[in-house]
């Protein structure tokens, strides 16, 4: 591994080294790294404001890796083995604490995509996080994602920003939100801020899929639609896969009035993800606009009653992308009663645009903790 410091006012070499090691001395080299990073800088680091950090047992660390990198495919196969890696690693080193944290991590993502209600899971995402404190109360990405829950499940801004004021937490992130406190930002309507944390995010790694699925939706939330588009073909090229990403084309494309195209990706997305009620509610009502109603009435009849999680949240898509506003907003509110996490990106997006131009949106924006801006 060769690691290398540059300045980035001039671009100019300030150090670099190359590190042939074992696998298992990984957390020496980093160590090392560090180190050597900070006599590059002239950085005198005093030992008693310097804690050591715990160094896991390397096979925990493993599974821990491991377990991000199957959380981010957010399908329901590797999100069962996400937990289990993340179990393991609990198993392997219960005093590691990133692992904790990890499970809480977990969790959170099951509220966007396990069908599991969010009450439940912000509670399990809770207790998680609060033995990962036990162990360690200095985990800036335990303090992080605690903030990242009081934002985006109790719009709670000025608790969000307690926990993130806590030292190194705004720069902590996780497989699907890097950093947390760009989506903080982005809940409570500053856009612009969270636009600048996603573009640094993807400047530090290009090819990291969620850091652009993030830049696209700050960028629908700032009306810059066609970006938005733009982050999404990025995202597609590297993962041609990615449900998500193609459910959001739908919408975009559709709302720009082309809705051939959308149909086709709206269908792509289903084959793929039928899993993902998203693509059942965006199909349908794209089937519904092309004229194709009996094909639209069959996917609308498996959105389910509403009460099972992401059930609202589909219904309200369907008919917002039906243009029936008033059913679109019941449904809405419904999934805001139900705190479902990805109701409060949809509601930024261009599938609500109609619906923040209505006379439903200042209740709305009083649900969600924000003044009645369209």
């Amino acid at each position: 591994m060769t690691a290398q410091l540059i300045a980035a006012a001039d671009g100019s070499h300030l150090w670099s080294e190359r590190y042939d090691r074992e696998l298992s001395d990984i957390f020496a080299v980093q160590d090392e790294i560090s180190a050597a990073i900070a006599a590059a800088l002239r950085v005198k680091l005093a030992r008693a404001t310097t804690p050591a950090r715990y160094v896991p047992k390397l096979a925990a660390y493993e599974a821990y890796l491991k377990a991000r990198y199957l959380q981010a495919k957010v399908n329901p196969e590797s999100m069962e083995l996400a937990k289990q890696s993340f179990e393991l690693a609990i198993e392997l080193d219960p005093a590691f604490a990133m692992a904790h944290v990890g499970m809480g991590f977990y969790w959170l993502t099951l509220t966007h995509f396990g069908r599991y209600s969010a009450h439940h899971c912000v509670a399990s995402a809770h207790a998680a996080v609060w033995r990962a404190l036990q162990i360690d109360s200095s985990l800036p990405d335990a303090h992080a994602l605690l903030g990242y829950l009081a934002a985006l499940y109790e719009m709670d801004w000025a608790t969000a920003e307690r926990h993130f004021d806590f030292p190194m937490a705004k720069e902590a992130g996780f497989a699907l939100i890097r950093p947390m406190y760009s989506g903080s930002q982005f809940l409570r309507g500053n856009v612009e801020q969270a636009i600048n944390l996603a573009q640094h995010a993807i400047e530090q790694d290009p090819l990291e899929v969620w850091a652009r699925m993030n830049l696209h939706a700050y960028l629908q939330a700032a009306g810059r639609d066609t970006e938005a588009l733009e982050q999404l073909e990025k995202v597609l090229e590297l993962d041609e896969n990615q449900v998500v990403a193609l459910v959001s084309m739908a919408m975009l494309l559709a709302d720009r009035g082309e809705l051939a195209k959308a149909l086709v990706v709206a269908r792509r997305a289903h084959a793929i993800g039928p899993w993902f009620q998203d693509t059942i509610g965006v199909l349908a009502a794209l089937l519904r606009r092309n004229g194709e109603a009996t094909e639209s009435q069959s996917l609308a009849q498996t959105l389910g009653s509403g009460e099972s999680p992401d059930d609202a949240r589909a219904h309200a898509v369907f008919h917002l992308l039906c243009s029936d506003l008033d059913h679109g907003a019941d449904w809405v509110e419904k999934a805001i009663e139900q705190r479902d996490p990805s109701m409060m990106f949809y509601l930024r997006f261009v599938v609500c645009k109609g619906l923040r131009a209505s006379h439903r949106w200042p209740k709305i924006s009083k649900m969600i903790n924000l003044p009645a801006i369209k």
